[in-house]
């Protein structure tokens, strides 16, 4: 478990600032999520096939060009690395 301390010299409470920025961030990941989901169900569309089928299918047998192939990978390691920081971010506690 990893734990950090603030502290502020001013005598109001800081917890409203930083609960307020966390649920900022999540709100930033939720749209990003979002707007990454849109980008790969585009691509599931147009080829007519799931991500997962993408992936396992070999570079020289897909029905498009590389960067395509490319894009569409890229999305979804984008959506993995998004939904993992969001999981992270909403397991933080905060402790008075």
């Amino acid at each position: 478990m990893n734990q950090i301390v603030l502290k502020s010299s001013d005598d109001a409470s800081i917890k409203p600032i930083i609960i307020s920025a966390l649920k900022a961030e999540q709100n930033e990941l939720k749209t990003g999520i979002l707007k990454t989901k849109a980008k790969i169900s585009t691509f599931e569309k147009r080829y007519k096939m799931s991500t997962k089928e993408f992936l396992k299918t070999p570079a020289e047998s897909l029905p498009f060009n590389e960067m395509e192939a490319i894009e569409w990978s890229g999305e979804y390691e984008t959506l993995i690395r998004l939904e993992d920081e969001l999981s992270r971010l909403m397991k933080i506690e905060l402790c008075s």
